[in-house]
């Protein structure tokens, strides 16, 4: 656990411990916080725009009593310039004792790793992985479902070629018996084969008999700043928007999931829906990045 940069790495141990200590993050956010990383520094390097991802590093730490230096500009930094990604992650490595980081390139958070001082946490490397993102998403998934225990069926909907949230989690969910995964998209934006297994079912549209049998959808926005072709895109864009008539047809104590931000996949008036729980997804990811720092700094 020095370093986490791809949903491979973890065991099923692994993910147990993560999601237990992630519940007791939350009690440590209930009662105020801790001071267990005072001293301590996180360096938040976000190359890509984020939102969640960023925020949530950055109040994780924060929230265990440390602090945070930060950069979410590329534009000021020293890269605009031509300095190489090995250069900045020693420096920054010598001022902090933890690294987040998001890159537009598939794998530099790897590279990035092997240059630094301290362990790196991989907040998104292009269209690769995102593997914090899909612990919170595990953990979103553990509170409602009974993974492990019954058979689950998650459906994956959308871009699912550049949604590199969709590779990170369908890696983490093999880790569990009885989970039975189904890939839902257009073929040009459909799962790369290297996060496929046999048995995995593949389907071009989204059915009616998906969503009434999905136990969890977890739906994806298409990553216009991905595509190559732009008509491409606008071919796909709208090629599954979810009404309240569509998660009507869920199971009522099914889970949609969404890693956002959303465009207009998920019409706002779903939001009130017993399974709308985005909003929740996201709020879980400060007690899961909690404990991923302090398993990273061994504390």
């Amino acid at each position: 656990m020095h370093h986490v940069l791809t949903a491979d790495q973890f065991s099923r141990a692994d993910l147990d411990r993560i999601m237990q200590r992630s519940t007791e993050m939350e009690t440590i956010i209930k009662q105020g916080g801790s001071k267990i990383c005072d001293g301590k520094i996180l360096g938040a390097l976000f190359y890509e725009p984020s939102t969640r991802t960023r925020l949530s590093f950055e109040t994780a730490m924060l929230r265990l009593g440390g602090n945070v230096i930060s950069e979410s500009d590329v534009t000021f930094s020293s890269q605009s310039k031509g300095e190489v990604i090995e250069d900045t992650i020693r420096i920054v490595g010598g001022y902090s004792d933890v690294i987040a980081i998001r890159t537009k390139v598939k794998g530099e958070a790897k590279i990035a790793a092997h240059y630094s001082p301290v362990p790196v946490l991989n907040g998104g490397d292009g269209s690769g992985e995102h593997p914090t993102q899909s612990l919170l998403d595990l953990y979103t998934i553990v509170k409602h479902h009974k993974i492990g225990e019954e058979k689950l069926n998650v459906a994956f909907v959308g871009d699912l070629k550049y949604g590199r949230t969709v590779h990170s989690l369908a890696k983490i969910l093999r880790n569990y018996d009885g989970v039975s995964l189904q890939f839902v998209a257009p073929e040009v934006i459909q799962m790369p084969d290297e996060y496929l297994n046999q048995g995995d079912a593949i389907h071009n549209t989204l059915s009616d008999e998906i969503l009434q049998t999905a136990d969890v959808i977890y739906d994806t926005r298409m990553q216009k700043e991905r595509f190559e072709d732009i008509e491409q895109f606008n071919n796909v864009k709208n090629a599954f928007i979810f009404t309240r008539d569509m998660v009507s047809k869920m199971k009522p104590d099914a889970t949609l999931m969404h890693p956002l931000p959303r465009v207009n996949e998920i019409m706002q008036r779903v939001d009130a829906m017993p399974q709308a729980r985005y909003f929740e997804q996201a709020l879980n990811g400060v007690p899961v990045r909690m404990s991923l720092i302090a398993e990273a700094l061994e504390i």
